[in-house]
């Protein structure tokens, strides 16, 4: 899992345009439905043309322009596991803060990802736990855990979301410090919470302090982050990027060699060092899979030359 920085909402979610978005007028029924007490607990019909509720539900999240923008942000991969998914499935589009719950969210762009449907639904998965082989049931469908629940937005903050900015974003800011999922749009520093063994394990990083790690916990568990073929495909990448770090071990053992030789050689173990570098760099980047992973076997490696 890695930071990934949010491109701008697409026009058919922004609030506040003349004439009103698509998203927002659904948000604003979406409100109206859910007010009735007697809707407690429903799921959200939206108002039809001749003023009866129909059964149609949110479409707004779903418009082609809003996958086709979270595709692009998350570079096809899954904002959770970092798995490329879009050469065999459309990815889900996913609500970070349940719909179910938090209806006036449903067409929110900052509470939507894009994600593969092992982290985004329950399933029953073979994981790797304790030096066994377990199976059980993970991922995050429905789910949001709070630290505590005295916090948990309501019917009453989705009532003013759209009416009384200032107080909504009050209630929100109280939940948000509070919520045990990390968020790879929000959360700064997201890579720290995760540390990787040369088997593909995904383990709870060092130093963090006792809350910190209840939230490595929970999202590694939430999103079923350690399911076997996962944890394979992981393991795969670490052969990879051990042996580019292998390459680059030589081209600078090469180097060094010839550093007191001729120009030419000199210049020869250069240019090829600076050729591994870049290979090693990609593994990094934001499109590939398991960037987190390769950032911190990358990380760890140069520091042992911090270290001298």
């Amino acid at each position: 899992m890695i930071k990934v920085d949010r491109l701008d909402c697409p026009d058919i979610l922004k609030i506040g345009l003349a004439p009103i978005s698509n998203g927002q007028s659904e948000t604003a029924d979406a409100i109206l439905f859910f007010r009735d007490t007697a809707n407690e607990g429903a799921k959200y019909r939206k108002m039809g043309k001749r003023g009866d509720r129909i059964n149609e539900s949110y479409t707004a999240y779903a418009d082609k322009t809003v996958r086709e923008l979270l595709n692009k942000m998350f570079h096809g991969k899954c904002a959770y596991c970092e798995s490329r998914i879009i050469a065999i499935y459309n990815g889900d589009i996913e609500h970070f803060r349940p719909k179910g719950r938090y209806y006036w969210l449903a067409a929110d762009w900052e509470n939507l990802l894009f994600a593969c449907p092992f982290c985004n639904q329950t399933h029953t998965h073979v994981i790797a736990k304790n030096g066994s082989i377990q199976e059980v049931v993970q991922g995050k469908l429905d789910q949001f855990p709070l630290l505590t629940e005295a916090v948990r937005l309501t019917v009453r903050q989705g009532d003013v979301f759209l009416s009384d900015v200032t107080k909504y974003k009050e209630a929100f800011g109280r939940e948000e410090g509070q919520r045990l999922l990390l968020r790879p749009c929000t959360d700064e520093n997201i890579e720290r919470y995760f540390k990787y063994d040369d088997e593909g394990l995904m383990l709870v990083g060092d130093g963090l302090n006792s809350t910190e790690q209840r939230k490595a916990e929970t999202s590694i568990n939430t999103y079923a982050l350690q399911r076997l073929g996962l944890v394979l495909e992981r393991e795969a990448r670490v052969i990879q990027v051990k042996a580019q770090l292998q390459r680059v071990d030589k081209a600078i053992a090469n180097l060094n060699k010839a550093f007191d030789g001729l120009d030419e050689e000199k210049v020869l173990f250069e240019n090829l060092l600076i050729t591994e570098m870049k290979v090693l760099r990609r593994f990094k980047d934001a499109d590939q899979e398991y960037a987190g992973l390769a950032r911190y076997i990358i990380g760890r490696y140069f520091e042992k030359f911090e270290k001298k």
